[in-house]
């Protein structure tokens, strides 16, 4: 038999008292550290996503700076500034079609401010060089000249008859390299861009078995051509500059020759 305490009570059932009075106790704890260790897990979490958000927008930030900085603009001051706007239909297109002073008149005022003047620093920050202009600078021009002057070719090329009436066998070949270099150019830009914000879409016609492209105009997101020519007008190098240079590999008329 068990012992007894002074109140008449077995050392069994004060062990077991106190064991319920403990668990109890423990159970009371646990209850009021639970909100606690609900609200440092909660802190802990929101912390983890606070810091994965952070580290994943300076990685994607790292990215394109390492991508697209080097050559974001060919030199400062540049106006690039985006708007939707419909392409030119080309049936009523002063650029295409047979050709006319008129055609001829807009492609020339489309390229007229082609040849642009730059520094030597900014031609260094591309890795580039190029020839220096009779005062001051080196000439160049923007990307997008050098597609519109492939297009410009590849124009004249289709219309060769007018534009290359006495073309030899020599300057044939010539013009094919030029042609090709172009297509491959022009193919490199395409790709380069990606318009990404238009679809082409397709119909069908009553006279071809197969669908047919709809060449309806929609809106594309395009450079503002208008603010971009102004933005870098005063750099441009006039027709009479280009035409005082001199090749200096080439000897020169008055050289007497060997």
């Amino acid at each position: 038999m068990d012992s007894e305490t002074r109140e008449g009570i077995t050392e069994k059932e004060l062990l077991l008292q106190n064991e319920n009075q403990e668990y109890a106790s423990s159970d009371v704890r646990r209850k009021k550290n639970f909100p606690r260790v609900w609200l440092y897990a909660s802190v802990a979490q929101l912390t983890l996503m606070i810091l994965y958000g952070v580290a994943s927008f300076a990685i994607i930030r790292y990215n394109n700076e390492c991508y697209s900085a080097p050559n974001t603009q060919a030199f400062a001051g540049l106006a690039v500034q985006y708007e939707f706007r419909l392409y030119d239909n080309f049936v009523n297109s002063p650029y295409s079609g047979e050709p006319t002073p008129e055609s001829d008149q807009a492609w020339h005022l489309l390229l007229n401010n082609m040849s642009v003047r730059v520094t030597a620093d900014e031609l260094a920050a591309h890795g580039q060089s190029s020839v220096a202009l009779p005062n001051g600078g080196y000439l160049a021009w923007l990307g997008v000249f050098h597609e519109l002057h492939c297009v410009k070719m590849l124009r004249q090329w289709s219309w060769r008859e007018h534009y290359f009436p006495n073309l030899t066998a020599q300057g044939h070949r010539h013009q094919m390299v030029h042609i090709d270099h172009c297509l491959d150019w022009l193919r490199n830009a395409a790709i380069c861009r990606a318009d990404t914000s238009a679809l082409a879409v397709f119909k069908w016609d009553g006279r071809l078995p197969h669908p047919m492209l709809n060449t309806h105009r929609v809106p594309h997101r395009c450079v503002d051509w208008d603010a971009l020519m102004e933005s870098h007008a005063d750099r441009v190098v006039s027709h009479e500059e280009i035409a005082s240079m001199k090749n200096p590999l080439l000897e020169s008329e008055d050289r007497p020759r060997a």
